[in-house]
């Protein structure tokens, strides 16, 4: 027996029992679930806070409930895992559900897919275990004709060979596909295939693109959609993970179409937490760097770092020291700062934790292992080596920062919007207990007419939605400022610094544009909106729920002093990702020489370059307002309407209903039953105020 073997306990090659490696695999998948143990409690609470408002509600009440309800159950973490090609961004994923070998780990670097995993999630519908979606017609021919970003950019740059190169590049891959799918290619697009199952072979088929010189046959295996793939949904249960998330698997960024970097911003926009998986025997290559531009427009709470591959490292209890200081000096570098979770491990050791099978790792993997167990922080008095090889692994580490970072995240903010909605939920049914009056409350009714009730509302609504256009509007147009001086100061700068070097070393010196300055500056403005728009939308909202009560209290009298209202929570505000995205400055090649060359006199080499750079500050700009900072805007306004709406309909029903007793036409409520209902909204009161409600960090 070897060192490694007398160490682990395990023979080398020796097989897992069977019963044995799934008892294991599940007792390992549940290290590190604490927080998400506490957000499936939170869950189950306010589920069952629901449950027995149900028996109590009218039917207006009852459809807010069943909304509700839906919400908790359809909710899960969005967590997309960014990396380069190779660096083992898929093992991650395949070890984190517990399935080694799952998700085909050797796509080819051409497709451009998303693979989520949903654990525990339910399918949309029916008995779904994979979905796949094809590209629309649009979406494939635009790409097709101007070879994405990156074509566009080569235009007006004027790099005329960046730009057949990637035209052939783009008609071999439209042929191979047609070849493939034959009339079926056209049939494809736009259309999703589902199925009742999920297995690699199957998953392979859509993408991983094979051999385009395999025969027919070969291409049924594998590769035989994934040119036409743009998504690929699979759902799988595990148990020992007690609240429901999604991991996202990105394509590798190095896209000769940028094409992956528009999936991944668009992954990274509706995501709420990204893993960055390095690889330690190459961390930080020139890939690595423009994730790093990418993430950098995130919190730093929303970014974990996953070192894999650390069992290739010959001492990696000195390297891993040594990789993490240059990591934290890349980092600050790049205006990211230091980041909490930086966690180092091996997505090999974790599988060979899961199988059961360590004794098949390769010798100079187990001698990193060996090497990595003198200084790692793992417990010490496990008598189960599967378990201290997984400690090891560093992937109990990763499923704990994952747990810490979603009990933060969307998690939290639902639960609050569930709890304080159904606060709303009870005072409402409190005030329509009041307003109809009866032999156990004492109340004579309203005190308004049903026209009275609408004139007071609608001047309220009027003034609110004035005071958000106000706010919005200034705020908005300060925004607009910052960014506009962020990028005309850049552009005039780069200008001018180019000139510089032209004048002291002519054309064939070497020069780069660092954008750097620009992407501070342009997150600087936007992290200052996001800012002002949060505090002026928590004082409306906080406004429409004060003196929606004080309508409570006009329409009921003195007993309607007890309702309060909860503000309605502040809309997400999303990461501003269009600031990562890669500019035409970003391109350090061959074709900036060339462009000079072709240009005569500093002069007007100035003016080319100034409108050059300014239309690539502009795209920033525009982007950041079309997409980001409208979806904000119309969010914002939604939530105020949707408040305003419900309360509305509240008070105008008990108004009209509450004069139609008073006048005799309908009988009083029964008092068995008036008392049942207080009492289960008691229970429900009660509930509610025991759950503690930490408001979120801005």
């Amino acid at each position: 027996m070897n060192d490694f073997a007398s160490t682990t306990g395990f023979q080398d090659g020796e097989p897992a029992d069977a019963a044995w490696a799934d008892g294991t695999a599940q007792a390992l998948l549940s290290l590190g679930t604490e927080k998400l143990s506490s957000l499936r409690q939170e869950k189950a609470s306010l589920a069952s806070v629901i449950e027995g408002l149900l028996s109590a509600a009218d039917d207006r009440s009852r459809d807010k409930l069943r909304a509700l309800e839906g919400e908790l159950k359809a909710h899960s973490a969005t967590i997309t895992v960014v990396g380069q090609v190779k660096a083992g961004k898929t093992s991650v994923i395949n070890v984190l559900t517990g399935l080694p070998g799952f998700l085909p780990s050797d796509v080819n670097p051409w497709t451009s897919v998303v693979t989520t995993v949903h654990v525990n999630k339910p399918a949309p519908r029916g008995n779904i275990k994979a979905s796949f979606q094809f590209f629309e017609r649009d979406e494939w021919e635009r790409l097709m004709r101007g070879g994405g970003r990156l074509g566009e950019m080569a235009k007006r740059a004027g790099a005329s060979d960046e730009m057949l190169r990637i035209e052939q590049q783009l008609m071999d891959v439209r042929r191979k596909s047609q070849d493939r799918l034959g009339r079926n290619f056209e049939l494809l697009l736009g259309q999703t295939h589902n199925y009742d199952r999920a297995d690699t072979a199957l998953i392979e088929r859509y993408v991983c693109m094979g051999d385009p010189d395999a025969i027919d046959a070969e291409f049924s295996r594998q590769g035989r959609f994934a040119d036409l793939t743009r998504a690929a949904d699979i759902y799988v249960a595990l148990p020992q993970y007690p609240f429901p998330f999604s991991l996202q698997d990105t394509p590798g960024v190095n896209d000769p179409f940028l094409m992956r970097e528009q999936i991944t911003l668009r992954c990274v926009r509706n995501s709420e937490l990204c893993i960055m998986v390095l690889s330690a025997a190459q961390a930080l290559n020139t890939v690595d760097l423009a994730l790093i531009r990418l993430l950098s427009t995130l919190d730093r709470r929303q970014l974990i770092i996953f070192v894999n591959r650390i069992d290739e490292l010959e001492n990696p209890a000195q390297q891993v020291e040594e990789i993490r200081t240059s990591l934290d000096a890349t980092l600050r570098k790049h205006g990211i700062g230091s980041v909490t979770d930086i966690v180092f491990g091996s997505a090999k050791w974790a599988e060979a934790a899961l199988t059961g099978r360590p004794g098949d790792l390769p010798e100079a993997g187990q001698q990193a292992l060996l090497d990595w167990a003198k200084v790692a922080d793992v417990p010490r008095d496990n008598p189960d080596p599967s378990m201290s090889i997984w400690h090891l692994s560093g992937i109990p580490a990763l499923i704990r920062a994952i747990g810490d970072r979603v009990a933060e995240g969307s998690p939290h903010r639902l639960m609050q919007k569930v709890r304080r909605d159904l606060k709303n939920v009870v005072a409402q049914s409190y005030a329509g207990l009041l307003g109809e009056g009866g032999p156990t409350t004492g109340v004579e009714g309203v005190h308004l007419t049903e026209a009275q009730m609408q004139a007071r509302i609608r001047a309220l609504v009027q003034d609110l939605q004035a005071e958000l256009r106000r706010d919005t509007t200034e705020i908005l147009q300060e925004l607009r400022t910052r960014l506009g001086a962020a990028s005309e100061q850049f552009v005039e700068t780069t200008v001018a610094a180019m000139i510089r070097h032209i004048e002291v070393y002519g054309i064939e010196g070497q020069w780069e544009c660092d954008p750097m300055r620009l992407r501070v500056q342009l997150r600087a403005a936007y992290m200052g909106f996001a800012r002002s728009i949060r505090a002026s939308s928590q004082r409306i909202l906080a406004r429409a729920a004060r003196e929606m009560g004080d309508l409570y209290h006009e329409l009921l009298g003195e007993p309607g002093r007890t309702l309060k209202l909860e503000a309605p929570m502040v809309p997400q505000i999303p990461a501003p990702v269009a600031i990562g995205k890669t500019i035409i400055v970003d391109l350090q090649g061959g074709w900036w020489k060339r462009w000079i060359k072709m240009r005569r006199g500093a002069k007007a080499f100035a003016g080319e370059y100034r409108t050059l750079i300014a239309n690539e500050a502009h795209s920033i700009v525009s982007e950041i307002e079309e997409q980001q900072v409208s979806a904000v805007d119309a969010a914002l306004r939604r939530t105020l309407q949707e408040f305003l709406d419900e309360h509305s309909e509240t008070l105008t029903g008990i108004a009209k209903a509450g004069r139609v007793t008073q006048a005799g036409l309908r009988s009083a409520i029964g008092a068995d039953r008036h008392s049942a209902l207080r009492k289960q909204l008691d229970v429900a009161t009660a509930a509610l105020d025991a759950g503690i409600d930490q408001p979120l960090t801005a």
